[in-house]
């Protein structure tokens, strides 16, 4: 008797993880569930396929060996079930991706056309997600490809730089501010930070910094989009602080200049499964890729 996908499902996850606790998260099961399904998959083969050691778990040679023909069968299996289930539209293949809105607003168009004209049956369906959100839903699978921010913690997901990014300050042009500002050039300032949801471990180090240099600074607002921080700023609310690489053009009057000492590039990246790997999520990495701005 064939072994039911399921227990492959298992298996992948475990192998990825080599953690029960979060296997079991990522199928839906209870940890025990889980277990019973690895020691039924096992005995089935024959073979252990996990050493369950004090420190964690461990993928055996045989593990190790048939890791990646297991991944392949449950792609297999995937592509069938995607092609019985597109009967009102034969021969489309969807991709999700999860990123922000503005972010999709200024890439996706370029890499679509560019994954189009390679793939015609492509299409794609973006949900808004913040890049944590995003890194945790192509880990569990929710999503085909997100954009997260580096550096992403995911054990399990591929990740490619997408766009390198710094640090820029946008205010009127008569602001008083250097060409190249340093933080200290924000003291007794009012400033406009971008929403803390949307990357709290990022504001905070954000904030931390610039209380450390500009104690006198006050964060006055928050801008749930760039577009709306690029206004407050034109309207004379304050500085607005923002990745470069989420700006908008910006209006007359306004201009933007980096800080020269926050830290380490910003880089936004695209994460996905390597097990959700087919041909219409290729053609659309392939198209970021050709248009990416490093």
């Amino acid at each position: 008797m064939l072994i039911e996908l399921r227990l492959w499902r298992s298996f992948v996850v475990l192998a990825e993880e080599l953690n029960f606790r979060r296997a079991a998260a990522r199928l839906g099961l209870s940890q025990p569930a889980l277990t019973k399904q690895i020691k039924e998959l096992e005995e089935r083969l024959g073979v252990t396929l996990f050493k369950r050691e004090p420190r964690g778990v461990e993928r055996t040679p045989a593990a190790e060996t048939n890791l990646e023909a297991a991944r392949d069968l449950i792609a297999a299996a995937e592509r069938l079930e995607r092609t019985f289930r597109s009967d009102d539209e034969v021969g489309l293949e969807e991709v999700t991706l999860g990123a922000l809105a503005y972010v999709t607003r200024r890439f996706l168009p370029a890499a679509l056309g560019a994954a189009h004209r390679a793939r015609p049956t492509l299409r794609a369906r973006v949900d808004d997600m913040t890049p944590i959100e995003a890194a945790g839903a192509a880990a569990d699978g929710r999503i085909d490809l997100g954009v997260a921010l580096a550096p992403v913690t995911e054990p399990n997901l591929i990740v490619k730089p997408l766009v390198n990014g710094h640090w820029t300050l946008v205010a009127p042009g008569d602001a008083g501010l250097p060409d190249e500002a340093a933080l200290a050039d924000l003291d007794g300032r009012t400033l406009i930070l971008f929403d803390r949801r949307a990357n709290p471990d990022l504001y905070d180090g954000l904030t931390t910094r610039i209380a450390a240099a500009a104690p006198r600074a006050s964060i006055a607002f928050h801008a749930q989009d760039p577009s709306s921080g690029v206004d407050m700023a034109a309207h004379g609310l304050g500085v607005f602080v923002a990745a470069s690489y989420v700006l908008p053009p910006l209006p007359d009057g306004l201009t933007a200049r980096p800080v020269s000492d926050l830290g380490e590039p910003l880089t936004l990246s695209l994460v996905w499964r390597r097990d959700r790997m087919r041909p219409a999520l290729r053609s659309l990495i392939d198209g970021f890729l050709e248009t990416r701005e490093l």
